[in-house]
Order: C-alpha cells, then sequence, then structure tokens
C-alpha cells in the first residue's frame, strides 16, 4: 500500500511539472468563433469581420476596435492611416482614419494620398466631369472637385486649407512643408499652419536643395550644406538626403552620403548606398563588400565584410530580426550578432538548399528531417514537414505537419503542438495568433 502511495505521489508530482512547463504558454481568447479574422499585412492590427452583417471592423490584438464595423474594405494607406469604405466604385464614400480610431475630417471623399505622419491629401471628385481625368476611382476617371489638405497631429484631425482643381497639380513633402504646383507650373512652399513661405522655386523635386558649383545648398537660408557633390535626392519621405558624390569607385560607381535635413552628416560619401529603409542603410564599400549602418545609432550594424545582406519573409523590419542578421559569404548564409558585434553562426549553410525566416533559418536533410538554425548558431530538428512565412520578428514560426498546423519558437522548440489546430496566422507583434477548431477565433499567446 505504501510503495502504490508512492507512486501516486510520483505520479502526480510529475503531472504537476507538467502542468507548469505546459502553463508557460498561455492561450487569452480576444475573439471568438469570428466568421474572419485577418490581420493586416505590415501592422498589428486585425480586419474582423462581424458575424451579424458580414462587415468589417478594424481592431486591435486585444480586441479593442479602431474602426467600427459597416465596411466592406478598409485598406492600410501607411503611417498609420486607414481609408474605410462600402463600395469601391462610390466617389464619395470614403472615409480616412488613424489607427489610434480618431475619423478624420468627415466621409465623402473619393481617395487619399498619404506623405508621411502628418500631411493628407483628401481628394473630392466631380461626378459629372469624366473629360478631364485627374484621379480614377475604380474604373473611371474623374476631375477634381476639391483638394483638401491635412496636417494631422494629436490636436487637430480638421483639415488646413482646400484647393480647388487650378491651385493643384502635384506636391511635394519637406519636414513640416509643403510644396504645391499649380496647373500653371508656379510652385508655393508652405508650413504646417499653410501659410505660405518666401522662396522661389523652380522645380517640384528635390525643391528646398540646389547643387552649385559641387555645393549643397539649403534653399531655406542658402546655407552650404556641404562641398563635393554631384547630384541630390530625397529619401524617406524628405526627412532625410541621399547626396552623390563628385568622386567615383574604383568600378565608376557614384558613392554617396545621407545627411539629415538639416545637412548633418549620418554616413560619409565613402559607400554606395543600396537600400535605405527607415532606420537602416545597406551599403557596399569600394570592394563591392556590404554592410548594414543603423540610421538611429549613426553607427555599422554589420561591417562591409559580407557578400550580401539578406532581406527575410518577416513584416516587422526588413533586415534585422530579433537581434540577427543573415550574412552572406562564398555562396553560403549565416548570422551576425548585432548586439555583440560578431558572427554568432559562421556562414556555412548554402544559399540555395535554406530558406531565411527572421532570425533562424531552415532546411532538409537527405534522411528528410526538418532543421532549424537559429541565429545564435543552434540546429535542432523539428517535428514538422515544413515552416511558413511568418510575421514578427521571426521569434515564434509557424509550422505545419500532414495537415494540422502549430508554432515553434527560433529554436524548434514546440511552443503550440502540431496536432489539431487548423489554421495558425501570427500578426506583426508576434503575439496574436488566429486558429481554427471548432470555430474561428483569436487567441493571444503569453508566456
Amino acid at each position: 500500500m505504501k510503495h502504490l502511495m508512492k507512486c501516486l505521489c510520483a505520479a502526480l508530482v510529475l503531472a504537476l511539472l507538467a502542468s507548469s512547463a505546459l502553463a508557460e504558454i498561455k492561450l487569452d481568447t480576444a475573439f471568438r468563433y469570428m466568421t474572419s479574422i485577418k490581420p493586416v499585412a505590415g501592422t498589428s492590427y486585425l480586419l474582423v469581420e462581424s458575424k451579424q452583417d458580414k462587415t468589417l471592423g478594424l481592431f486591435t490584438t486585444d480586441g479593442q476596435q479602431r474602426i467600427p464595423y459597416g465596411n466592406t474594405t478598409i485598406e492600410s494607406l501607411k503611417y498609420d492611416f486607414f481609408s474605410a469604405y462600402s463600395d469601391k466604385e462610390a466617389v464619395d464614400g470614403k472615409t480616412l482614419w488613424k489607427g489610434d480610431g480618431r475619423k478624420i475630417g468627415e466621409t465623402g471623399y473619393a481617395g487619399f494620398k498619404v506623405f508621411n505622419n502628418h500631411w493628407v491629401l483628401a481628394f473630392v471628385v466631380d461626378p459629372e466631369n469624366t473629360a478631364d481625368q485627374d484621379y480614377k476611382v475604380g474604373s473611371t476617371s474623374y476631375a477634381y472637385a476639391r483638394i483638401d489638405l491635412y496636417y494631422i497631429t494629436d490636436e487637430n484631425i480638421e483639415p488646413i486649407a482646400s484647393l480647388d482643381r487650378d491651385a493643384y497639380s502635384d506636391a511635394f513633402i519637406h519636414g513640416d512643408k509643403i510644396a504645391i504646383i499649380n496647373r500653371s507650373n508656379e510652385i508655393t512652399l508652405y508650413d504646417s499652419s499653410f501659410e505660405p513661405v518666401d522662396i522661389a522655386l523652380t522645380s517640384i523635386k528635390n525643391p528646398l536643395y540646389k547643387i552649385d558649383t559641387y555645393q549643397l545648398i539649403s534653399l531655406l537660408d542658402n546655407a552650404n550644406l556641404g562641398d563635393g557633390y554631384s547630384e541630390v535626392s530625397e529619401v524617406n519621405l524628405s526627412d532625410r538626403m541621399l547626396v552623390k558624390a563628385t568622386r567615383l569607385s574604383l568600378d565608376g560607381t557614384k558613392l554617396a552620403a545621407l545627411m539629415e535635413a538639416d545637412g548633418t552628416v549620418i554616413l560619409p560619401a565613402d559607400y554606395e548606398v543600396l537600400d535605405v529603409t527607415d532606420h537602416y542603410a545597406l551599403v557596399a564599400d569600394a570592394e563591392k563588400q556590404q554592410g548594414l549602418f543603423s540610421l538611429d545609432e549613426g553607427r555599422f550594424l554589420v561591417p562591409c565584410q559580407y557578400t550580401s545582406i539578406l532581406s527575410s519573409t518577416t513584416d516587422i523590419d526588413k533586415y534585422v530580426h530579433n537581434g540577427y542578421v543573415c550574412v552572406e559569404k562564398d555562396e553560403k548564409l549565416g548570422f551576425y550578432d548585432v548586439a555583440n558585434d560578431a558572427e554568432s553562426c559562421a556562414p556555412k549553410y548554402f544559399k540555395r538548399a535554406v530558406k531565411v525566416i527572421g532570425c533562424a533559418l531552415y532546411y532538409t536533410t537527405v534522411e528528410g528531417d526538418l532543421m532549424v538554425v537559429a541565429g545564435d548558431g543552434a540546429a535542432n530538428k523539428v517535428e514538422a514537414d515544413e515552416l511558413l512565412t511568418t510575421n514578427g520578428d521571426g521569434y515564434l514560426l509557424e509550422a505545419k505537419l500532414g495537415t494540422s498546423f502549430g508554432l515553434v519558437d527560433w529554436h524548434g522548440n514546440i511552443v503550440l503542438p502540431l496536432n489539431h489546430y487548423k489554421e495558425i496566422t501570427l500578426t506583426n507583434d508576434s503575439l496574436a495568433m488566429i486558429r481554427t477548431s471548432t470555430g474561428l477565433q483569436l487567441d493571444k499567446i503569453t508566456r
């Protein structure tokens, strides 16, 4: 009897240990048994379909409504702006929203043009005028009837100005200023209160800078921002400048500098700039070796010593995932740890044989085993048939086994079992997932 009791106690302890281990992952249901829940690509918002009338609303992953139901379409316009409407052919039915739930202006626009976090143009068209084809709605083009200009702040969500058709042909943004070209090709620069700025502009492109005898001149105050440049273009919606240098690299490639709008040099003209994102610049040195430069920190995260820096399949960022960057050398892939400024996984996996997802890569062995290599170099077998593209920073990966789905982490550890989930989709914050079991619902993963 005592032996039996000991066995039962041991079994109970093991059960408690097992349950405590499983308790590390919890599922908190935010939506239950909805008809449709879809992540909005590149964001942490969800499109949820109402069970009552099948219309769409916009929600956060914890269930907070941002745009009410009643729309057949909700489009992400970038910079946390959304367009919501019920008839894509309607010329006056679109509404502009911020992701924080604020409705911008009134319903009745044909469309919008978002420049950055603040500047937005909203177009009202003339439904009777299709001869002057200014703006296309659905399959038909219409003439402008009015253009409303918004400079959105925490306090202001109303138009700061309205222009008629003759007053607007195109626009260009520089920071908190907007240049408007009218139909007579006259250009006027305005500040965020839509007061004209006393500067004579002759070009809608790069209106606030010019190159004069290889000097970069600011038209705002005629200051010389630098010497030895042959060309200037603005990137990242005019918050930064890409300035081509007069000198060339050994193969004739124009080198370029990156500057802030006031001329402060972020990256000197010693590199070829291959790609610029909101936070990073992908560059190549004179030897065509690539590196990754942080625009926020003003330093190289990855030195210029690789054949290429690979972008990944996640949405949250193009190059840096969970602190790791995938690098290529001699047609082999590995990872660079930006926090420790060193290779965490030497490039040794043949590029043609592996796939990269965020801070991990995976491949199938000749025996048919699925192997995951984490950014820190750890390689583990995963009991799955394949890994799928995912959102977030790649820390969690969607996995498929037969017809079932589950989640593994970047080291291949099972986070949610691959035995009874019919569909799993991570949102951009890597916390929420959508699954189909007895019905479609959203569960939030907490660790």
